[in-house]
């Protein structure tokens, strides 16, 4: 076999340092090594077992870096001269992954690591480093161990010690201190918060920080009771550790949180997403984690009742939550016997039991995601109480007293009478089974359940001499089939209004039942019309007659109510909106005399609505906040949703992106409840537009992703604005390939619909696109679609669009081209240049549009002179570009800054603008117009609000006075 090319092995040394870690860096590292040893280069086998051991540390076992730093340590004794500055000052620092790596791993004695941690401070006081490195390990070993007087030591001597370059980076210091912190102390969520803000606000970071960060911060903030944090942490957090081996403890700590706050759901779908984890050799900590999660959310899930839900295990198969849980309880119950057996005592599994056993949150914690349907749950007795005869007695006086209440609640009281009653084993009487059979079609969710159930009540109310209420049990049977069966609709509502009044003549109906039938007809022929039913005949009138005749009963509840209904049906019948809106005015007044809650909180909607379209986003709000207030504390999840829908929308229109996130956060979880799946999906998309105006992309992802699973074809527009706010978030992200392929996918959709392909969004996703094909090196298909977006811009008579996309036009021209490009690119500036100043000549035009051209001509004039530059350098051949042929590029910054100053200053356009104008005339030895510029530059920065950018220009002169005063 012939020997590897030396160069070759430096070269795949030097690609893999780039690479993302896992385990196809760690197999092209082994395979450096191996190629190496052939060479037999001892600097070269040096670099390749180096370049092995970072590749070993940062992948699913990090224990595997032993024995390459065994042999490197080997040749640092024997051989040192092979040793650079650079491997050196990695072998010491490896000391650390080593220690590290070792209490880790079961198999190696608490001995062997006392020795290698002496070993350390060993060699790093001979080496001349601080002992603060090894204080940072002796902490985690006797925190490991659960020595706690030791590590009280530790952190004391950690303080003492000075910091050096073998310290940890600062973020794994805080978030080291801060793990210790809250599991080692009771009531310590404060404390492990208060370390961990620095990482969380982005001052200190590294390749594993703030993704531990954000993990770790997940439970003390839900402890803290500052949830809304902890749901930002995770949709941002996970998204940076999803998939990644190296990041086990992470992505175990997300699953923790999810368990423990309610989105056991949520925990199942990221097992699924790491199911192929369970059968990766893993390091045994990692692994512990990974199996600890796992008895943790099979039991939250058994506790639930989704005992033979499939959840995803080890082997690629689908496992029940209870086999999971015994396999993975097994496994980790012998894994922390080891670890037990090595330390000498019990704290290690105590610990891993205290994960697995641990008590769910009292509050769950919305995520925004979807949420599994909520199930009305059954009436259940008391536990532990024994029902007699007078609690039966006493639930139905309550459930009758909850209907002569007119209480929405009804429903609830009568399954408790039944669930008294079967306790009991009684018999009711018929006229309490029909109110029974009533109840429990109000609760299912089937509509074949619900129609047996309103047959029942009918045939029941009837043998039980109620032909009033057998009446209104048929009339909600009508309601609940006006839309499957819309053609039998107006028959039998002529029927139910003909036996009211039959009825009513025998003296055989309360006025309640007379008056309730009647208005559920009504509505039924309203719903069987809307299904395509041909329109029933004078509804309206007959709407308004009835309506008349309950306004005489206000001293009714029931007919208030009844009223409601009316005035809601007749606002849905007219077109006329100033009708619409004094109806449903009407109708909120009514409600709140009748003081329903319910009532008035669709009123609320309805109006809202109304009051919206009119443009008054402002008072549409507040009344759904009153809405929101009356229907109190537990409300109807249907209106709830409306309502919250609602108000983001109005918060959105406001530009009060908080508002609007608060709102369709709440309403998802509404939609979610009672299973809208689309207005769900509206509301996640309004949670990611408003997350994505705030700056939280990363969170914004997962919201948007949800939605876009489940907007249909005639959401075309909000799928289209998820695909752009997703295009431009995985670009934050360093995604540019996922955000292009959404990108991409947004056009495709909108070019399909011609009021889409012309619309302002179609333009911008293009530019985006556009910008991303060029970050990606697709320059030819970038400058297509820049052409596109151009046209696209300037056909919507979006200006500001249309001047930057035209310029990012003319640069690409520029990186494809060359020097062939100048001629075309300084023509399309000036053509820029003309349409901007025709704007901002322009008396009629908008001043928001004025003033946005003004930016737009002072960049355009700033980029013209950078191009003018490029291109009379490339003119000016060997001698270079003297001071007098740069004139039209100053002249061009010139006219940059008198636009950026021309009404309320453009502070960091300005200032760039000057800056770049002095640097050009130093550069063209004009030291002395470089300084006058600067001074001038002095001269409108005189403010004290500008203080900052003074400080720069005056160091800008400083430089330039010294390297005048130099030549």
């Amino acid at each position: 076999m012939a020997t590897p090319d030396p160069d070759a092995i430096w070269r795949l040394l030097n690609e893999a340092r780039f690479e993302e870690a896992g385990e196809a860096k760690v197999a092209a590292l082994e395979r450096a090594v191996e190629a190496a040893d052939a060479v037999g280069d001892p600097e070269l086998v040096n670099y390749a077992l180096n370049g092995l051991v970072d590749a070993y540390e940062f992948s699913r076992d990090s224990t595997r870096l032993l024995v390459p730093f065994a042999r490197l340590l080997r040749g640092f004794d024997t051989r040192p001269e092979h040793f650079d500055a650079y491997l050196t000052r990695s072998l010491y620092w490896t000391f650390k992954w080593i220690v590290d790596s070792m209490i880790e791993q079961p198999d190696v004695p608490l001995e062997s690591i006392e020795h290698w941690l002496q070993e350390m401070r060993r060699r790093y006081a001979e080496a001349g480093y601080s002992m603060h490195a090894p204080a940072a390990y002796e902490m985690q070993l006797a925190y490991h161990t659960g020595d706690y007087d030791r590590v009280a030591r530790a952190i004391e001597a950690l303080g003492e010690a000075e910091e050096d370059e073998m310290s940890d980076c600062t973020a794994c210091q805080y978030t080291t201190l801060a793990t210790i912190v809250f599991y080692a102390e009771e009531d310590s969520a404060d404390a492990a918060m208060e370390m961990l803000e620095p990482v969380l606000a982005g001052e200190h970071s590294c390749a594993h920080e703030p993704h531990y960060a954000l993990a770790l911060s997940l439970l003390p903030l839900v402890e803290l009771g500052r949830s809304a944090e902890a749901r930002a942490n995770h949709l941002r957090g996970y998204q940076m550790c999803r998939g990644k081996e190296d990041m086990v403890p992470m992505i175990a700590l997300h699953i923790e949180f999810c368990a423990l706050t309610g989105n056991e759901h949520r925990a199942v779908e990221i097992l699924a997403d790491h199911a192929r984890f369970f059968d990766l050799d893993l390091g045994v900590r990692e692994r512990q984690r990974l199996l600890e999660v796992a008895v943790l959310t099979c039991r939250r899930l058994i506790a639930l009742g989704y005992a033979d839900t499939p959840v995803p295990g080890p082997g690629g198969r689908e496992w029940t939550p209870e086999s999971l849980r015994d396999w993975a309880e097994a496994e980790r119950t012998a894994v922390c016997a080891r670890f037990d057996a090595r330390n000498g005592n019990d704290h290690h599994s105590r610990m891993s039991a205290c994960v697995v056993d641990s008590t769910p949150y009292d509050h769950p914690v919305h995520l925004g995601l979807k949420e599994p349907r909520a199930t009305e749950p059954a009436v259940a007795l008391p536990p532990g109480r024994t029902v007699e005869g007078p609690d039966l007695d006493a639930a139905i006086d309550a459930a009758y007293a909850a209907y002569d209440a007119c209480s929405p609640d009804t429903w609830k009281a009568w399954l408790t009478v039944g669930a008294i009653a079967d306790a009991l084993g009684i018999e009711l009487i018929p006229e309490h089974r029909a109110e029974i059979a009533h109840a429990e079609s109000a609760r299912a969710d089937d509509p074949a359940e619900v129609e047996e159930g309103l047959r029942r009540a009918t045939a029941l109310f009837g043998t039980a001499g109620q032909p009033g209420r057998a009446l209104v049990a048929e009339a909600f049977l009508l309601v609940h089939r006006a839309e499957s069966a819309p053609q039998e609709t107006a028959a039998g509502a002529a029927m139910i209004a003909a036996t009211a009044l039959r009825l009513r003549d025998e003296q055989r109906i309360d006025d309640r039942s007379l008056h309730t039938s009647q208005v559920l007809a009504m509505r039924a022929e309203y719903l069987a019309a809307q299904a395509g039913s041909p329109a029933a005949p004078g509804l309206d009138a007959r709407a308004e007659a009835l309506e008349a005749e309950l306004a005489e009963r206000s001293d009714r509840r029931y007919a208030l109510i009844r009223r409601c209904d009316l005035l809601d049906l007749r606002a849905r019948l007219t077109d006329d909106a100033d009708a619409k809106t004094w109806l449903l005015t009407t109708e909120l007044e009514v409600a709140r005399a009748a003081d329903a809650g319910w009532a008035v909180a669709r009123a609320c909607a309805d109006l809202a609505d109304q009051v919206g379209l009119a443009g008054d986003f402002a008072q549409a709000y507040a009344i759904t906040r009153e809405g929101l207030t009356a229907l109190g504390d537990e409300p109807s999840r249907t209106i709830a949703a409306k309502l919250h829908l609602q108000a983001a929308e109005f918060r959105m229109r406001e530009g009060d992106h908080a508002g609007t996130y608060e709102h369709a956060l709440a309403a998802s979880v509404h939609c979610d409840a009672v299973g809208m799946t689309v207005p769900g999906a509206v509301a996640r998309h309004l949670m990611g537009a408003a997350l994505v105006e705030l700056d939280r992309r990363a969170e914004a992802v997962p919201i948007l992703e949800e939605a876009l699973e489940d907007l249909p074809d005639s959401e075309l527009w909000r799928v289209c604005n998820i695909r752009f706010n997703l295009a431009e978030a995985y670009d934050k992200q360093d995604d540019t390939r996922r955000g292009v392929e959404h990108g991409l996918a947004a056009l495709a959709l909108m070019e399909t619909r011609r009021e889409l392909g012309h619309a302002p969004l179609y333009a911008d996703t293009l530019f985006l696109t556009g910008e991303l094909l060029e970050k990606l090196g697709e320059h030819e298909h970038a400058l297509e679609v820049y052409s596109r977006a151009a046209e696209a811009a300037e056909e919507v008579g979006d200006l500001t669009s249309w001047a930057r996309v035209s310029r990012a036009r003319v640069w690409l021209l520029r990186t494809i081209s060359g020097d062939t490009a100048f001629g075309e690119g300084l023509q399309a500036m000036a053509h820029i240049a003309a349409g901007l100043i025709a704007v901002r000549a322009d008396p009629a035009a908008p001043e928001a549009a004025r003033e946005g051209a003004r930016f737009e001509l002072g960049e355009t004039y700033r980029q013209h002179a950078q191009l003018t530059f490029q291109f009379l350098e490339s003119q000016a051949g060997e001698p270079g570009l003297r001071r007098e042929e740069a004139e039209p590029v100053l002249d061009l910054q010139r006219r940059a800054l008198a636009v950026f100053r021309d009404g309320p200053l453009l502070l960091e356009r300005a200032s760039l603008t000057a800056h770049q104008t002095m640097w050009l005339l130093s550069e063209l030895g004009d030291a002395a117009g470089a300084i006058e510029a600067g001074e001038e530059a002095l001269g409108w920065l005189a403010g004290p609000e500008h203080a900052e950018a003074r400080d720069g220009f005056e160091q800008h002169l400083a430089d330039l006075r010294q390297g005048a005063a130099g030549a």
